[in-house]
């Protein structure tokens, strides 16, 4: 069986592991490009202090590789997302580690649709990076272009919401940048919107991305809302494909609430044709009876926007995303874009003369109690009796309450979920199921 190099979402490690030192990603730019001539790549960093060492190595191993390279610098993931399908490249790699902190690194990828890759195209480039020999090598040089304008090609995406009548109510808006790739994007693309908007988290140092910020810790945006009296906050994570706010009182409009807000917003306002909505695993079943009960179906993926815009493509549907804040709209491209989410979540609350809190409190949420269990070693992924405890909770009811045990694609860590309508029953079996992994690793 071939040995595994792709997570959840692409290749994640500590910053300075094997994965990312010169033979590595020369193996793996071999893999990548292999035989084929002219091949064009798109890569792109987010602000961690080992990105860009990283990413000069990769672009002189694709170079070296035969590859046409395009740097497009310090960018977000959904931009070289759209970039890699407007420029015509073979592939788009984004050097990131999402909202791991900055300890951590990653390489993101996208095929030349701007869709992450399938299972088969990781496949094949484990296949080639463990087996080199088996690839012959290419011997011409390729070449290193510099796009001088990225901000400006990927505003052409928001062309059709970038209209002053879109926002008629002036807001005051707190937009927490996670000191990650957005801190710059994200104020060019919104200087066009007439509101109020006030930055925190904007000032990246290598070490500070995800650190106390961002989408997976909104204490600070929680804060400066109440402090400012702001109508909205907003909180992008490390790379800018994850959004999560909070409504004017301080309370936590996560993905599933956002999911809720945008789909009955575009039912009612506008002329799509929407009959179903894509969710996860991890998604609330408040949601899905709310999806339910406005009359659409809901589809459950794996966990992850890969499997989440598959399933979409499937089903035909316009909307879909994640709990954690991956929000894809099908028609605006295949990736989960924090910008265009926060436009189109800007853009309701300016059109309804509500206040934030009135706007998305669609559903009762359901309770639920998530809990990360540290994995002592990377062994621990072949233990029978692990993955046999994974098989049976995986998505089981018990006495109404559900629970999901399954590994993290990006972290060393077992993740638990335990979902109910009272929080005394699903606090008991949490803790009565985590003693149980934590016995068994």
């Amino acid at each position: 069986m071939i040995k595994k190099l792709f997570g959840t979402d692409g290749i994640r490690s500590l910053s300075n592991d094997e994965i990312f030192n010169d033979l590595s990603l020369n193996t793996l730019s071999h893999a990548i490009i292999k035989n084929n001539q002219n091949f064009k790549i798109i890569v792109g960093r987010d602000t961690r202090d080992s990105s860009k060492k990283i990413e000069d190595k990769l672009v002189n191993a694709l170079k070296n590789n035969g590859g046409t390279v395009l740097k497009a610098g310090l960018i977000s993931t959904p931009a070289i997302s759209y970039l890699t399908k407007k420029l015509n490249c073979n592939i788009g790699i984004v050097v990131s580690a999402s909202h791991n902190p900055y300890q951590f690194n990653g390489i993101k990828f996208f095929n030349k649709e701007g869709e992450k890759l399938s299972d088969l195209d990781e496949y094949n480039i484990e296949k080639n990076f463990f087996n080199p020999n088996k690839v012959k090598k290419y011997r011409n040089n390729g070449k290193i272009q510099k796009i001088t304008n990225p901000f400006t090609i990927y505003k052409k995406k928001f062309i059709k919401i970038l209209k002053k009548k879109n926002f008629p109510r002036k807001l005051k808006i707190i937009i927490d940048c996670a000191n990650g790739s957005s801190y710059k994007i994200v104020k060019y693309i919104f200087s066009r919107i007439n509101t109020n908007l006030i930055y925190i988290k904007d000032k990246p140092n290598g070490r500070n991305i995800n650190y106390k910020c961002g989408s997976l810790h909104l204490q600070s945006l929680i804060k400066k809302v109440k402090e400012k009296s702001a109508d909205f906050g907003i909180s992008f994570d490390g790379d800018g494909d994850r959004i999560i706010c909070c409504d004017e009182k301080g309370k936590i409009i996560d993905g599933d609430k956002i999911l809720a807000g945008l789909t009955q917003y575009f039912l009612c306002k506008s002329k799509l044709k929407i009959n179903a909505m894509v969710g996860t695993t991890m998604s609330n079943r408040g949601l899905e009876k709310f999806i339910n009960r406005i009359g659409l179906k809901f589809y459950k993926s794996k966990v992850g926007d890969k499997f989440v815009y598959e399933l979409m493509k499937k089903k035909n549907c316009f909307i879909g995303g994640e709990q954690s804040g991956h929000i894809i709209l099908k028609e605006f491209g295949p990736s989960g874009d924090g910008i265009l989410i926060a436009l189109y979540l800007i853009k309701i609350i300016s059109e309804y003369n509500k206040k934030t809190s009135e706007i998305f409190d669609l559903y009762n949420p359901y309770f639920q109690i998530q809990k990360n269990i540290k994995l002592k070693d990377s062994l621990v992924k072949k233990n029978k009796k692990i993955n046999n405890l994974i098989r049976i909770y995986n998505n089981k009811i018990i006495n109404g309450d559900r629970v999901l045990i399954r590994f993290s694609g990006t972290e060393p860590v077992i993740r638990l979920l335990v979902e109910g309508k009272e929080y005394s029953k699903i606090n008991m079996l949490e803790k009565k199921l985590s003693n149980k992994i934590k016995k068994l690793i």
